[in-house]
């Protein structure tokens, strides 16, 4: 054997051995296997099924009725905050998470929001199309106990 088939041979090994570091290094959750395995887009597969997405949104009132969505920059939290403190609660009904919000938005405005509802769809693809189903809308008020459908 050549010096350099020698060398070639010793690199793949090399290469092939480095593989095993990240598992041996790495054991997470569900980490048993693939190194690749830590990232998301692979770990989290999805059984075969229909597509299926969502989207929410929360609109506030004023006191004249002018309406206006609610953003995360409205707010100053990036999306995926802004999604956790306040959408996924607001959506569960939680009136007190509503009022905190109105506080918030509320607090550099001259016309202040008194009311926020919850508005959304969800889309399905089907084998027929696209399928629209619309959200319940909870309404919650700056003096609410409770949501109104």
């Amino acid at each position: 054997m050549t010096k350099s088939k020698i060398w070639v041979s010793a690199l793949i090994i090399v290469t092939l051995g480095l593989h095993a570091v990240p598992v041996l290094s790495y054991q997470g959750v569900g980490q048993t296997r693939w190194p690749f395995l830590a990232w998301a887009m692979y770990a989290k597969s999805y059984p075969p099924g229909p597509v299926k997405t969502t989207k929410r949104r929360l609109v506030a009132t004023t006191a004249a009725g002018a309406d206006a969505e609610v953003t995360p920059e409205m707010v100053g939290l990036s999306k995926s905050t802004f999604r956790n403190l306040y959408i996924n609660p607001l959506y569960q009904g939680d009136s007190t998470t509503a009022r905190e919000l109105l506080a918030r938005i509320n607090r550099a405005r001259e016309a202040p929001f008194v009311a926020i509802r919850t508005e959304g769809e969800i889309f399905r693809l089907a084998d027929t199309g696209l399928v629209t189903e619309r959200f319940p809308v909870l309404s919650f008020s700056s003096g609410s106990p409770a949501p109104s459908r």
